[in-house]
């Protein structure tokens, strides 16, 4: 897997995700943002990425499990916490790892891609020209 490819599965696995809840005004923090991983910079690279939405007046422990069978459908090991609000936590899959929160205030869905070889240095000066 390349670094696009790498930032593309973590997007759609996100987007699919809130996709799956009947909830409007999800957006973007910001784009994908690019690091390095690893031992070595300049070797390995990851992507972050957040999605949130106001939260909906409705059960969230209903969206919780909505999204960790989601996430468990993808072959990611899945762990939800339920107190203080709910949060779904996943590991594996097409990503590193995501986080599904229903804390007061929005809802959000942030993760980290795998990491791939490359140069995050190297990919920013492409990206910005």
């Amino acid at each position: 897997m390349n670094p696009p490819e790498a930032r593309d599965s973590l997007i759609r696995t996100i987007e699919d995700t809130a996709a799956r809840l009947d909830v409007e005004g999800w957006n973007r923090d910001h784009a994908a943002e690019v690091g390095n991983c690893g031992a070595r910079r300049g070797e390995r690279v990851n992507y972050a990425y957040g999605y949130g939405a106001p939260p909906p007046a409705r059960d969230h422990a209903a969206d919780a499990r909505s999204v960790a069978e989601y996430w468990e459908s993808l072959g990611m090991r899945v762990r939800v916490v339920e107190y203080p609000h709910f949060v779904v936590y996943a590991t594996g899959g097409p990503v590193e790892g995501l986080a599904f929160s229903t804390a007061p205030g929005d809802y959000y869905i942030s993760g980290t891609s795998l990491c791939v070889p490359g140069d995050a240095d190297e990919i920013r000066k492409q990206d910005n020209g």
